[in-house]
């Protein structure tokens, strides 16, 4: 009896867990559904900043970095000496990207979307704050 029991609460749970599945598959949009229902501006900016994202060659640097010392036999606090940090190589790959790899439209785009991120911050920042005030007046 014990035994049909253990069935019973295996097929319930299997159960279970396939709808989650099947929900899951049928309910949650792809990135393409997602980006299809954004507006023609929301879009493009999209689509500006992930070429921007996949044709940094930071990212392309950093990836030769970490596949060169991945495959070093040496431990990885040895690699230290003779590897720059991610900060570094972000800040003198900077000047290179802004004059290389961006048009003036992009780089109006990436420095609106800059102060837009800036304003939301300060935004956070100042919910924050107020968040501890259980009763507020206008």
């Amino acid at each position: 009896m014990s035994t049909l029991l253990y069935l019973k609460m295996l097929f319930a749970g299997t159960g279970i867990v396939g709808l989650g599945i099947v929900l899951y598959k049928n309910t949650v949009p792809t990135e393409e559904e997602v980006v299809a229902k954004f507006s023609p501006e929301v879009r493009q900016k999209y689509y500006q900043e992930k070429a921007f994202r996949d044709a940094s060659e930071h990212d392309n640097k950093l990836y030769e970095l970490i596949q060169s010392n991945a495959q070093s036999s040496r431990p990885a606090w040895m690699l230290s000496d003779t590897v720059e940090p991610a900060c570094v190589i972000r800040e003198r790959d900077r000047a290179s990207w802004s004059a290389t790899a961006l048009s003036k439209a992009q780089m109006a785009a990436q420095n609106k979307m800059i102060e837009e991120r800036e304003r939301l911050r300060k935004m956070e920042k100042e919910e924050e704050k107020n968040k501890g005030k259980w009763f507020q007046i206008w």
